[in-house]
């Protein structure tokens, strides 16, 4: 890679750095943060990660997809700082040594061998197989939402519909789904973890895991821990017990989380823009569109963890030195106005959507093609099943926060007349 001179930040960009601060607990909570991440006036900018160090900022949509693809960056910092971001942060000593081996924190080599064979397990036909138990699960939600006049679509809809397929794919047996759907809830806040629930879930998981590879490994069933297990067993470049157990904690987490995410601001964003909603009543066909379109206006995952520049490199004009950290902001470059038209208008017939909602190369989501069934399934039965579906609050009082999962999502199934 060619060198490039240093740019010289403008006091515009410097000043940004408290705009975009991980670690300011307003930042997290601001409604206005995510207009500032979305509509930056730079593509890359200085900023803060939650242990307070110093990160760059990119937003534009050609930066961002310059990072995904840039081979030379590495999801872990250089020494032991990863270690002692998450040891600062209260987490204890035996977890971090758990999220070391997960795909997220590997690189090279180590990360493509267990890329390999995780993408070998979920093939093409795999996740296609799972579109009927998907109607399945959302059907049988659906049974009971009718029994509600104003269910939570969160609490009761996206939240198991995604805990519960996700578990069916890994065959998590039925007696943990609901611990596991707990500890997910703590996982999620990664970000600003208590140490205090952390550890516990963390832990717990890894046990209930561990317990599962040992039962499939002695009777094998036909799901995604079972076929781990198999490839582990006879592919000479082998998983570890340590990285088929974090794998399977990363598989349920991110399945979980994205899907709970895309179907509940789905569904928000739908009724807010009651012309789209009426397109998908009309034309089932519409769903597959749909979904990609609302991955691309909601961002059920808002940015990438950090990575590390191991080579100078320059990135919208700014040279990054090795040793800084990069954070892409997925959410702006899927609405940057000079790759999408309109950005801000939902178009769930957008026929050009190279959206980068579920990354992009060696990091690339492996459940983004499930993560779009369920969340086609989801919506499409959802507004089928309930034609008269409305928030049953004013949107101003729950509307989503940039940097936070929406918790309650009140609807009515039915006109108010009808519930009188």
């Amino acid at each position: 890679m060619t060198a490039v001179p240093p740019t010289e930040l403008t006091t515009e960009q410097d000043d940004l750095a408290s705009e975009f601060d991980l670690s300011d607990p307003k930042f997290i909570t601001d409604p206005k943060a995510g207009e500032r991440w979305l509509g930056g006036p730079q593509p890359v900018c200085r900023g803060k990660f939650a242990d307070g160090s110093d990160i760059w900022v990119v937003t534009g949509y050609h930066d961002v997809k310059t990072v995904l693809g840039e081979p030379t960056l590495r999801s872990s910092p250089p020494g032991d700082s990863h270690r002692e971001s998450m040891l600062s942060r209260g987490i204890p000593e035996d977890i971090v040594d758990m999220f070391d081996a997960t795909l997220l924190t590997m690189d090279g080599e180590d990360h493509m061998r267990v890329r390999r064979l995780v993408t070998r397990a979920l093939s093409a036909r795999r996740m296609l197989a799972l579109t009927p138990a998907v109607e399945r699960v959302a059907a049988h939600l659906l049974d009971g939402l009718a029994d509600r006049a104003e269910p939570d679509l969160i609490a009761d809809y996206a939240h198991p519909l995604a805990i519960i397929v996700i578990c069916e794919l890994l065959g998590v047996d039925e007696e943990y789904r609901e611990q596991w759907r707990e500890w997910s809830e703590t996982l999620a806040q990664a970000l600003r973890p208590n140490p205090e629930q952390f550890a516990p879930a963390v832990r717990g998981m890894a046990r209930v895991t561990r317990q599962l590879i040992a039962a499939r490994r002695a009777e094998p069933r036909d799901d995604l821990i079972s076929e781990l297990v198999q490839i582990h067993e006879e592919d000479s470049d082998r998983l570890t017990d340590d990285e088929l157990t974090a794998l399977a904690m990363v598989l349920v987490q991110a399945g979980h989380e994205t899907v709970r995410n895309l179907v509940a601001l789905g569904a928000f964003t739908l009724l807010q823009h009651p012309d789209q909603l009426e397109l998908l009543r009309k034309d089932s066909s519409l769903g597959s569109r749909a979904a990609a379109e609302l991955v691309r206006r909601t961002a059920p995952v808002k940015h990438t963890f950090r990575r590390f520049v191991t080579e100078p490199l320059e990135i919208g004009g700014v040279q990054v030195q090795p040793g800084e950290a990069i954070q892409v902001v997925l959410a702006a470059a899927n609405r940057d106005p000079e790759v999408f038209e309109e950005p801000e208008r939902l178009d769930i017939t957008r026929e050009q959507n190279a959206h980068l909602g579920f990354g992009r190369g060696a990091h690339y989501c492996l459940g983004a093609s499930l993560a779009l069934i369920e969340g086609e399934v989801a919506l499409t039965a959802l507004f089928h099943r309930f034609p008269d579906l409305a928030l049953a609050v004013d949107p101003q009082e729950i509307e989503p926060r940039f940097l936070l999962p929406m918790q309650c999502l009140p609807v009515r199934l039915f006109p108010e007349s009808e519930m009188r």
